[in-house]
């Protein structure tokens, strides 16, 4: 039951994220949710420092594939994600886009893992989502619900991918490889001369407080984002992603 423990220090970690992610967008030290986006994104490259030496091996056509999947749907949670905490109270935003996100989870394990919860574990899943919903009050305008709900399905998504490229490749590989694959789906926003001059001027403008706490937020999640790959290594992905409820109680702790 390892898993347990490593996923719930995971949540731990990750709700102090929520909470700096929540200030750097409210406080307008980001000028746009997109800017931060592209930030988060390219930064999670770094957490390939972790790696133990000669751990990567050249990749598969389907460890590729797999990559950029998980990072195109990682890239796509993190947008809606972003632009829900920037509208609302993060104790709102994240039990709901837990409950969805463990929901979506479900639904792609048996779609695409061929998992199913059975008796005691199903159970479980619907007291912990149930629980997790709960927690929000639900206090959205009708666009921001569509920002939630397409932030759960896509971290679910991200979530499955990565549990089938655990599948495919060793573990230390597959971390190696979807990190890289939120780089490369990233760097195409780059293309757009807006997008350049938004991200450049947010780099200059920002006080070196703002760059420290991106910087200090965004190691914090790599270091929950190893620890939840290592659950998901070890349990059952839709069990992981349901223990997400507890990080709402660290938010609001």
């Amino acid at each position: 039951m390892t898993w347990i423990y490593l996923a719930l220090l995971a949540q731990l970690i990750n709700a102090g994220v929520v909470l700096l992610d929540k200030f750097l967008l409210t406080s307008k030290s980001i000028t746009r949710p997109l800017a931060y986006v592209f930030y988060v994104s390219v930064l999670s490259g770094v957490a390939v420092l972790l790696l133990p030496f000669g751990a990567v091996s050249w990749p598969t056509a389907s460890v590729i594939w797999l990559s950029l999947v998980t990072g195109a749907a990682f890239t796509f949670s993190i947008y809606f994600l972003y632009n829900a905490l920037s509208s609302a109270d993060a104790s709102d935003v994240a039990p709901a886009v837990g409950a969805v996100t463990a929901l979506a989870t479900l639904f792609f394990s048996f779609l695409l893992l061929d998992g199913a919860l059975m008796g005691n574990f199903l159970l479980c899943f619907t007291f912990l989502v149930a629980g997790t919903a709960l927690m929000s009050y639900f206090r959205f305008q009708p666009r921001l619900i569509g920002h939630v709900l397409l932030a759960g399905v896509f971290f679910a998504l991200s979530a499955v991918m990565i549990k089938l490229l655990f599948n495919t490749t060793s573990f230390w590989n597959g971390f190696f490889w979807s990190r890289l694959g939120n780089v490369v789906v990233a760097l195409p926003l780059l293309f757009r001369p807006a997008n350049r001059q938004l991200f450049w001027r947010n780099i200059l403008v920002s006080t070196w407080r703002t760059k420290v706490f991106v910087l200090a937020s965004k190691f914090m999640a790599g270091l929950a984002f190893l620890l939840t790959l290592m659950a998901i290594k070890l349990g059952e992905v839709a069990l992981v992603n349901a223990l997400v409820g507890a990080q709402f109680i660290f938010i609001l702790v």
